[in-house]
């Protein structure tokens, strides 16, 4: 595989085909898991054969590797443009949060075949190569996680937030933004309006701890 010359995106002259396996193949693996999934499944999903998907990729290993990264890059470009949706609208630290907490509920909740592969890699990750997975982080976690800093920053620097360590303030917000929604949706569909609720509890929470009040 490592000879086919193949890069993390589609091939050029290839990119509708390309296509194509990655959307299958991220169904399949989200649905039988890895070790389950077969080539020949990925090639039945996608209507191509299964020595055309060996042309294009390499071998399972490699394909997963793309899927994983492309999903992960489509995700965390979703969630920086839902936080700048968001902002646009917001003002004080409350409403910003909320906005950043929202955009945090919102990525999980469209994409649903990519964080079934997310879950897939807690049950399964130690059996993958550690380059594959710190290829997943690069394009996806540490760029959201990245994003939340960024925000929580920008309102610390305006003397709105108290942070002596950003990630660690990114981490409690993302638990307390997100918690309560993770929770109460594992019994059926939230309305928008609940989900702001808990998202701004959270975010309420949070700034109990870190909003800034010596002057």
């Amino acid at each position: 595989m490592e000879g086919s010359g193949r890069t993390d995106g589609p091939r050029r002259g290839r990119p509708a085909k390309d296509a194509a396996i990655i959307r299958a193949a991220r169904a399949v693996f989200g649905r039988d898991g890895y070790a389950r999934t077969t080539t020949d499944a990925i090639a039945r999903e996608a209507g191509v054969s299964t020595r055309t998907l060996y042309k294009h990729f390499g071998s399972k290993e490699r394909l997963f590797s793309v899927v994983l990264a492309e999903s992960a890059t489509r995700v965390a470009d979703a969630f920086a443009e839902y936080v700048e949706r968001g902002l646009r609208e917001a003002s004080g630290p409350e409403e910003r949060l909320v906005a950043v907490g929202r955009a945090l509920v919102a990525h999980r909740v469209d994409f649903p075949d990519h964080f079934a592969l997310v879950q897939m890699i807690d049950v399964e990750g130690p059996h993958f190569p550690r380059e594959l997975l710190g290829e997943w982080q690069e394009a996806g976690p540490l760029r959201v996680k990245g994003e939340v800093v960024r925000r929580l920053e920008e309102l610390a620097s305006e003397g709105l937030l108290r942070i002596a360590d950003p990630e660690r303030a990114a981490l409690h917000f993302t638990a307390l933004a997100t918690f309560e929604v993770s929770i109460r949706s594992a019994g059926g569909p939230l309305t928008g309006e609940q989900i702001t609720d808990m998202v701004t509890a959270g975010v309420r929470a949070f700034l109990d701890g870190y909003r800034r009040t010596d002057g």
